[in-house]
């Protein structure tokens, strides 16, 4: 299982970008290579398309946990655990999802 970190970027209005470091050469190293970008939405828009399914906040936190999941073992080809920075993350798009519920 791939460990990584979660650096997220200054959040806009509308999303995050968020970088995945992970450490080719193990932690001992400690050297991170980041793998890749990936943009995080929480658009009036994509909120209301959550609600639409039936969503609340809990249910909407759980989705974009889900799909940050998904994207990044995409993207690196294996599962994954997260060292640093998950909670990080998902405090911006908690702020940013609750101004729509």
């Amino acid at each position: 299982m791939k460990e990584i970190v979660l650096v997220p970027d200054t959040p806009l209005y509308n999303y995050v970008d968020v970088a995945v470091m992970d450490f080719p050469k193990g932690r001992e190293d400690g050297t991170q290579r980041r793998r890749c970008v990936i943009r995080v939405e929480f658009s009036r828009y994509d909120v209301s398309q959550l609600q639409k399914q039936g969503m609340d906040m809990d249910a909407a936190m759980r989705y974009y946990e889900d799909y940050l999941y998904k994207v990044v073992k995409m993207n690196l080809a294996s599962d994954w655990k997260c060292v640093d920075g998950w909670d990080q993350v998902m405090n911006v798009v908690r702020e940013n999802v609750a101004r729509f519920y």
